[in-house]
């Protein structure tokens, strides 16, 4: 224990540890979550978007976000996150927010028949 900690509080106990997850298993962002080195390609990212990309078995585009359910940002259990899209349409005409709509649902996989 350092001496002036001792001088100034006395005997306070052990240090905390610096790995509050235990060492290797990332460290925590000021923002809360936590930050891990991937694997596969060494990039430094929030943990709660690794677990995501896994499940989607690709990256997350700029306009996905993952949530936490519980609003534990330590808490990245797959079944504890949700993915959300911020993207909008620009425009507020009605013609314009079902062409949004229609290119957002083919971008999931959902195919989309229009009635003339």
């Amino acid at each position: 224990m350092h001496y002036g900690r001792v001088r100034k509080y006395g005997e306070t106990g052990p240090a905390q540890s610096y790995y509050p997850r235990g060492r290797g298993n990332g460290s925590v962002s000021t923002s809360g979550y936590l930050i891990v080195t991937d694997p596969a390609t060494g990039r430094r990212m929030p943990e709660h978007r690794l677990v995501m990309e896994q499940i989607l078995g690709r990256f997350l585009w700029d306009d996905e976000n993952v949530h936490h359910v519980n609003g534990d940002r330590l808490d990245n259990r797959p079944d504890n996150l949700e993915l959300w899209s911020t993207s909008q349409p620009s425009g507020q005409r009605v013609e314009d927010k079902i062409t949004w709509a229609i290119e957002l649902l083919e971008r999931y996989g959902y195919s989309v028949a229009r009635d003339d």
